[in-house]
């Protein structure tokens, strides 16, 4: 299973709907415990950083992210 990392902004439904697309199963989940466990992880860009940072902060997801070894896609959040 495909993890997309859930972090509210970015278009993370439209990574979604292609994966489905190129037959493959995922899930949009904050859950580490999800992340840590799926086969790979998808973290899509996203446009605007601060309150991205905030949610992934918030539920420990900005940990979790930089510890993992399944990591597909990274995106570097910053300034625009």
């Amino acid at each position: 299973m495909i993890a997309i990392v859930k972090y509210s902004a970015g278009n993370i439904k439209s990574v979604q709907n292609a994966l489905i697309r190129l037959g493959y199963k995922s899930i949009i989940t904050d859950d580490p415990s999800e992340l840590i466990n799926a086969e790979k992880v998808i973290f899509p860009g996203v446009g605007e950083a601060s309150s991205a940072m905030l949610y992934l902060r918030e539920r420990g997801l900005d940990r979790t992210i930089i510890s993992l070894n399944n990591l597909y896609s990274e995106f570097v959040l910053g300034y625009n």
